[in-house]
């Protein structure tokens, strides 16, 4: 018998789906970018990404919810 998992199917509430689409289409029009459940993993691949834009000042904090994505051009 599994034990109780979150409403998304995956422990910790966290969605591959929207993990995969904070790595590869991660918006970068206004900061802070809340990012709902999104897993950690995803955090080096969106710094990388912002950085490889012209970003400075990148910092990615992870919350129980999600992320929550912090840049300056």
């Amino acid at each position: 018998m599994a034990g109780p998992l979150e409403s998304s199917g995956t422990p910790g509430g966290y969605s591959p789906a929207a993990t995969w689409q904070a790595i590869k289409r991660i918006p970068m029009d206004h900061f802070p970018l809340i990012l709902p459940r999104v897993h950690s993993i995803a955090a080096f691949f969106i710094l990388r990404q912002l950085k490889h834009n012209g970003f400075s000042n990148c910092r990615v904090t992870t919350t129980k919810k999600g992320l929550i994505v912090h840049a300056h051009r």
